[in-house]
């Protein structure tokens, strides 16, 4: 399937838009060779046993990124590496003290935002300061429409490491500046801690899930309970109203909502 490293539903609910949209998907496919024609370019490719090929105008590759390390250091001053990666502890040192390293040539996930919360911490703790910002809880955004964002523990995940959770799902078609903006379909999802009542993550797709995200990363590190996010005022009508409708459909209260317990 598409994105497999996120939440099914949100995979399901994106491969649905792009099909009704006319995209084509093949999952499951790999790309044999791609070949210059007269119109466009023809990318053949083998998928579920067949060969098969499409033309277009251009084609994206987009298979991900390697750390670009060779030969960045000298053969007498080579830090411990691990498949091209730098090595390092929690203060971002290297297996050579004095070397630091962020971002994505230390590997993890490889995004902008996680890099500069890394170097800033980096920095603040050779200045023997508590950093700011904490680089390790990373909000995952993805620029479709609508947009995607997540961040923290989904239910399954929850589930696997044995924490008994609560979670609810609120449909966005309720929302009124979904339905102002003719938003196609589109959901925010919560999950909180059975017993503590914390909040341990969210999956959201809806416009501006990619802003609305920032509250709820912030929410997580700070440990922040349910009522605790249920008592700031959010403005109508707008995105982030689906936000308090979410919260309060954990215990069954809104009306657009899909309660789910584990």
């Amino acid at each position: 399937r598409i994105l497999p490293t996120l939440d099914r539903e949100i995979a399901q609910n994106l491969t649905m838009i792009l099909k009704k949209r006319g995209v084509q998907i093949f999952c499951s496919a790999r790309v044999e060779k791609i070949e210059k024609e007269e119109g466009g370019l023809s990318c053949h490719f083998t998928g579920k046993e067949s060969n098969q090929s499409v033309t277009a105008e251009g084609v994206l590759v987009s298979i991900g990124r390697r750390p670009n390390t060779a030969d960045l250091f000298s053969s007498e001053l080579i830090p411990e590496m691990e498949k091209g990666f730098i090595k390092v502890d929690d203060r971002f040192v290297s297996s050579i003290e004095g070397i630091y390293a962020v971002g994505d040539v230390i590997g993890g996930v490889q995004l902008a935002h996680k890099a500069e919360a890394e170097g800033l911490a980096a920095v603040e703790m050779m200045c023997g300061h508590v950093p700011a910002t904490d680089p390790r809880l990373v909000p995952s955004c993805i620029y479709t429409n609508p947009e995607i964002a997540s961040v923290g523990m989904t239910p399954d995940e929850a589930k696997r490491e044995g924490r008994a959770v609560k979670s609810a799902k609120y449909l966005m078609n309720g929302n009124g500046k979904s339905i102002i903006d003719m938003q196609e379909r589109g959901f925010i999802r919560v999950v909180f801690d059975e017993k503590t009542d914390q909040l341990l993550g969210v999956q959201m797709m809806c416009a501006h899930a990619t802003d609305l995200i920032s509250e709820f990363t912030g929410a997580i590190l700070n440990g922040t309970t349910r009522a605790q996010l249920l008592r700031g005022m959010r403005p109508h009508p707008t995105f982030c109203e689906g936000i308090t409708e979410a919260l309060e459909a954990v215990e069954g209260k809104s009306i657009h909502s899909a309660p789910v317990r584990k």
